[in-house]
């Protein structure tokens, strides 16, 4: 299969969401990230790499079966030019998006909605953190920072490719539809003493919301079950990201 070819100044348009979605493709950078990807099978229109890179990482590309005929050579000052990180590694990756519908994410017993989260690091971190216990599907909406935003790829350290991520254009709408498939719709909010023990047939969707305002009041009107993590000192608030590892444990524990 032939993909299109893009130039360096193309390329570097795939830092804004908007050509993103146009294209149907996102940008990931650096040796882990492209292995990840090679490994998961995504679908990889185009491996760009730096001159010096090809010099000096030829194991790397025999590793990963990276045939040199079929890099896009760019010099290092336009690899110093695409990369979001101090120190570019060189080698970049573009990759076409996965199309998903939200019954492939309904197969799973425990999955996320992702209710208007912001900040890049912690919807990395949230997608590292559902690897790591082997959750698969997310529910990210479309208020939400973007998935293939280069600083929540970089935050996921390649989870994003062990995923089913379904971006959705109206959290509520398709909550409802969550709630019909036989899930319980749960969400987390500091003030209340309220715990949870799923047995081990149920189906949860566990709803992290943005991080100043909890999740919207049409999701708290929806959900079946509201959930508290134990305070025992003075902290006023916990991280999001920090709040789905510990009710996350505890759910996998349970189930």
């Amino acid at each position: 299969m032939s993909y299109r070819i893009y130039s360096v100044k193309e390329i570097a348009k795939l830092e804004k969401r908007r050509f993103r979605e146009e294209e149907g493709v996102f940008l990931v950078e650096g040796k882990k990230i492209v292995h990840e990807a090679i490994a998961a099978k995504a679908q990889i229109h185009q491996i760009v790499a730096s001159d010096k890179f090809i010099r000096e990482q030829k194991q790397f590309l025999e590793e990963n079966h990276i045939d040199q005929k079929f890099i896009t050579v760019i010099a290092e000052h336009n690899a110093q030019r695409l990369a979001d990180t101090e120190t570019p590694q060189g080698i970049f990756a573009v990759i076409k998006k996965p199309t998903l519908q939200l019954g492939e994410v309904l197969e799973n017993n425990i999955i996320v909605a992702i209710d208007n989260i912001r900040d890049p690091g912690n919807l990395g971190t949230i997608m590292r953190t559902a690897d790591w216990f082997g959750v698969k599907g997310l529910v990210v909406s479309r208020e939400s920072v973007d998935i293939y935003n280069d600083k929540v790829i970089r935050a996921s350290m390649g989870s994003l490719f062990h995923l089913q991520l379904f971006v959705s254009d109206s959290l509520p709408e398709d909550s409802r539809e969550i709630k019909a498939a036989g899930f319980t719709l749960v969400v987390t909010r500091p003030e209340t003493s309220s715990t949870f023990q799923p047995n081990k047939q149920q189906k949860v969707c566990l709803v992290l919301g943005n991080e100043s305002l909890g999740t919207s009041e049409e999701i708290d009107q929806l959900a079946d079950v509201t959930y508290a993590i134990p305070k025992y000192g003075q902290a006023e608030s916990l991280n999001v990201a920090v709040s789905f590892g510990i009710i996350l444990s505890q759910l996998k524990s349970a189930m």
